[in-house]
């Protein structure tokens, strides 16, 4: 861990703004270090940060605003006992499984490793255990420890926040691995520079808003985490919302870091040594491209999402979409295209673990949005009992909540802001950081306003130039309500079907989007024998593999809890997750609590 310079030993030079150079006590102290009136340490008083270029060195000023953060202003945190010890006389035991994993007791000690009894829930004893201090600024705010036995707890309570958080300070590169030991393994070569997920390889959303004030200036990010199925899914979730074009991804000779320090200290330097960028600079070669070549040789067509349930029928042969697709919907008013829209999405998010932010004025207040994805989740009314369904229930509410706290997001203007699209795709660019976005629907397109003033015709097509290139830039998928023009009747008294082309305003809702469909209710008429029915029309797909573009899929809709069924499928009363594995997942206990078990079995400690 670096040196941590209390913030009133520096000289300020008498400023209360802007940056500059000064003298570093810390070197002062140290003459050993160079000249004791280099002035090496560079602080921005905006940020309220310093850091020393020769001792590596960092100072954090302490405001008002930063001690709040841990009242219940913000969230109600729990810090550990401050009264830190430097316990690194560590038992010969502790010593030997650290040099077994070819970590040195000087990386030891200089990451604050320490040895503790504590007691460990899921062994319902107190025993030894390892310690891993997680340090924010001068604050110790989580400890993490970890038994011989691998039962691992955390301080309850604690602020989930990158372990080494300090280290990187000053460095416009950061290496973020999966666990403490692969920090450790990269410290061992002398890449300090580098945090690790608090609960190895998952991805919570509130330790990247805890820890965005200091990573939002940083120019590259190598992601670093394990080389199996679930460090491959966090990576890309790192990735997506870190932005691609400031990533690269670090792949290990073995499953991680350490193990690479194991077989040998070259074996990990060649590997961090070779970053491979994700391919979104603009340019490509062959090489850049190779690794996705060969994976479309060896798996075929690219994978599309499409929702999986049986409810849906065929839909998988009518249409499917893809990351970094804008696809836009249409349909006549009071056809259901909101309704379905929010159905279909919700499925892909329950599907493929994705997660979905709704800008959707149309559905006010946010609360009555709520009650609609309840209902659906269910397959029950919200309100009141419809046709002998019951309502939902209070304990049902609270299985939603956890299903959807860190999947579904509502997004609106605060106080008198005017949603224009400039405002809207900056907010999705805040999501996509701090929550992980990976759908993003708005409905409807009539209700964001332009930022300028011009053609109309020119306004809509620089607006879906700009919304194709969020999408494919963010690899993202977003999807577009839009409102057809006044539609025709036909002979019978029935309005035609709408296109993409009868998308109001241009037909450039049919030319740059790059997946399409419209929504069309078939109203009962006994006299004409025509049955109540919602039909879901492909009007376009990019790739032929991804549907065929006029078929359709005709479904009934379920008023009791807004759901869509293809026809010939019975309404069961079933929730959206319906088998105890998902249940338990829902139900997962949070990292922050103590007893959150981060057991890995491929690992082994030895004392």
């Amino acid at each position: 861990m670096k040196d941590i310079i209390p913030w009133g030993e520096i000289n300020l030079k008498g400023r209360n703004s802007g940056s500059f150079h000064t003298k570093c006590p810390n070197c002062a102290h140290n003459h050993s270090r160079g000249k004791k009136n280099q002035e090496d340490l560079s602080v921005d008083l905006g940020l309220g940060k310093a850091f020393c270029h020769r001792c590596e060195a960092v100072s954090f000023r302490e405001s008002n605003d930063e001690k709040r953060n841990y009242s219940s202003v913000i969230k109600n945190y729990q810090l550990p006992v401050q009264e830190w010890k430097n316990k690194t006389e560590l038992s010969d035991k502790v010593v030997k499984f650290f040099e077994n994993r070819k970590i040195s007791q000087a990386t030891i000690k200089n990451c604050r490793i320490t040895q503790e009894k504590q007691y460990q829930p899921q062994l319902k004893k107190e025993v030894e255990n390892i310690v891993f201090n997680f340090f924010e600024g001068y604050k110790l705010v989580n400890k993490k420890y970890r038994s011989a036995e691998k039962a691992f707890t955390q301080s309850k309570g604690a602020k989930r926040m990158f372990y080494g958080i300090n280290d990187i300070s000053g460095f416009d590169e950061v290496y973020i691995v999966e666990g403490e030991m692969d920090k450790l393994a990269l410290y061992e070569i002398g890449i300090k520079n580098c945090i690790s997920l608090p609960s190895g390889a998952n991805d919570t959303d509130d330790t990247w808003e805890n820890a965005e004030q200091y990573l939002k200036n940083v120019k590259r990010f190598h992601i670093a985490t394990d080389c199996d199925e679930k460090g491959e899914a966090v990576a890309e979730k790192i990735a997506q919302r870190l932005g691609r074009w400031k990533c690269d991804r670090i792949r290990f000779k073995n499953k991680d870091a350490n193990d690479d320090l194991i077989e040998g200290r070259d074996v990990l330097e060649k590997a961090v040594s070779k970053p491979i960028p994700y391919p979104v600079s603009g340019t490509y070669t062959v090489e850049s491209l190779q690794e996705n070549v060969f994976k479309l040789y060896d798996e075929g067509i690219p994978k599309t999402i499409y929702p999986k349930r049986y409810y849906f029928g065929n839909f998988r042969q009518v249409f499917s979409t893809m990351r970094g697709h804008l696809v836009t919907g249409t349909g006549i008013p009071s056809h259901g295209k909101s309704e379905f829209t929010d159905w279909l999405v919700m499925n892909l998010i329950h599907d493929y673990d994705l997660k979905g932010s709704w800008f959707s004025p149309e559905h006010h207040p946010m609360e009555l949005h709520q009650t609609n994805f309840i209902s659906k989740f269910f397959g029950k009314p919200f309100f009141k009992e419809i046709d002998g369904i019951p309502r939902v229930t209070r304990s049902e509410i609270e299985v939603y909540k956890n299903w959807a706290n860190e999947r579904i997001y509502l997004t609106g203007p605060d106080g008198d802001q005017a949603p224009t699209w400039d405002w809207l795709l900056d907010k999705f660019k805040e999501q996509m950081y701090s929550f992980g976005i990976d759908i993003f629907v708005i409905d409807a397109f009539n209700k964001v306003l332009f930022n300028g003033k011009g053609n109309k015709l020119d306004l809509i097509n620089e607006c879906l130039t700009k919304l194709t290139s969020f999408a494919q830039r963010h690899n993202v998928i977003i999807f577009l309500i839009a409102h057809p023009t006044k539609m025709q009747k036909n002979e019978d008294g029935v309005y035609n079907c709408p296109n993409l082309y009868d998308v109001a305003g241009s037909a450039d809702f049919r030319n740059q989007t790059h997946d399409g469909y419209t929504i069309y209710r078939h109203f009962e008429n006994d006299a004409k024998k025509i049955s109540e029915g919602t039909d879901f029309i492909n009007m376009k797909t990019k790739f032929g593999f991804q549907g065929e573009i006029g078929s359709k899929v005709s479904f009934n809709y379920h008023k009791p809890s807004g759901r869509f069924y293809a026809k010939g499928i019975q309404f069961k009363n079933e929730p959206l997750v319906s088998n105890i594995a998902e249940q338990e997942r829902i139900n997962f206990q949070s990292p922050s609590q103590e007893g959150y078990n981060f057991q890995n079995q491929e690992d082994e400690i030895l004392f």
